[in-house]
């Protein structure tokens, strides 16, 4: 074997050695998630946001959704799939912190984070997570477990669907008309 063919053999399996070992490190690198949620959406009949004194109530009553206390109201179909499809499949990608004292800086504490619920028709409760939207990232938010005490950057942003207000999830269904044209004059 002539040295210009050794030298560029062992240039080539250079080459591929700096490859494998690229593509071994970017897998490192691959951010993986659980959605916080796992449940079947069937099990859940109450979903509680509060976000600091204002809260709202979803309920379900067999296959409909209402809002507690506000019956004058129709639930919009939107929301109702928002909650289950983007804000309950939300997933807590990179773990942030394990501290305690973290949860004020990432918006996460108690007081100042919105609060999501979960309860299954025996109300025994399914989830509580507080999500926070602090910093420049608008492309994802902090979460935390109620009871625990680590924090995680979600894979998506869904700090507005934590909203409070009953017109974001409801609409007042429009009043009926009286058709005059068909009552009979006689």
């Amino acid at each position: 074997m002539t040295d210009s063919l050794k030298y560029s053999l062992g240039i080539f399996i250079l080459i591929i050695g700096v490859y494998l070992f690229t593509q071994s490190s970017q897998k490192a690198h691959i951010v993986t998630g659980s959605p916080i949620f796992n449940g079947n959406s069937e099990n859940v009949y109450r979903v509680k946001i509060t976000d600091g004194a204002q809260s709202i109530e979803l309920i379900k009553s067999d296959s409909t959704w209402s809002i507690l206390n506000i019956d004058s109201m129709v639930v919009k179909s939107q929301q109702i799939d928002n909650l289950f499809n983007r804000l309950l499949k939300v997933q807590q990608e990179v773990l942030i912190s394990t501290s305690e004292t973290k949860q004020e800086k990432f918006g996460v504490y108690d007081s100042l984070g919105r609060h999501i619920e979960v309860f299954d028709e025996n109300d025994t409760e399914l989830l509580h997570y507080i999500f926070g939207n602090t910093g420049q990232d608008y492309q994802h938010n902090y979460i935390r477990q109620y009871d625990k005490f680590e924090i995680y950057r979600t894979n998506d942003n869904v700090f507005f669907l934590l909203n409070t207000t009953s017109t974001y999830w409801g609409d007042v269904p429009p009043k009926p008309t009286l058709d005059v044209s068909t009552t009979n004059d006689n």
